[in-house]
């Protein structure tokens, strides 16, 4: 399984058990690094500003707990600093989205990807 087929797979059980509402405007996967690897967490938002990242910190929406997090298994980041696993999820991410645009969780919404206190990188434009 590709990095795209596992979070395909994460965002289809996110929009299946707890769905983003209609007034939600972003969506960000924000990421961290933990004792146990890179993980991959999911946020929305009411507000977007494409020109102002604190945006993301506004979390108007989020999966419940159970489901919010996904741990990227180490084969998918061995090698790489953070800054080449974020490329590699917003790639993912972009593919994802180009693949089916009318997902319930991009449909009409901005979505952006990034470390906490970070730049964000623009996946979908909203």
């Amino acid at each position: 399984m590709n990095l795209s087929d596992l979070l395909s797979e994460w965002i289809k059980k996110i929009e299946e058990e707890n769905p983003p509402p209609a007034n939600i405007a972003a969506i960000n996967f924000g990421m961290l690094v933990t004792d146990k690897g890179y993980m991959v967490y999911l946020t929305g938002a009411e507000v977007y500003d494409p020109d102002d990242d604190d945006w993301a910190g506004e979390i108007d929406y989020q999966p419940a707990r159970k489901i919010k997090y996904l741990l990227l298994p180490r084969g998918f980041s061995s090698g790489l600093k953070w800054k080449g696993v974020l490329e590699l999820v917003v790639n993912s991410l972009k593919e994802i989205v180009e693949q089916d645009p009318g997902r319930i969780l991009f449909s009409g919404r901005a979505v952006t990807a990034g470390f906490e206190d970070g730049e964000l990188s623009l996946v979908k434009p909203g």
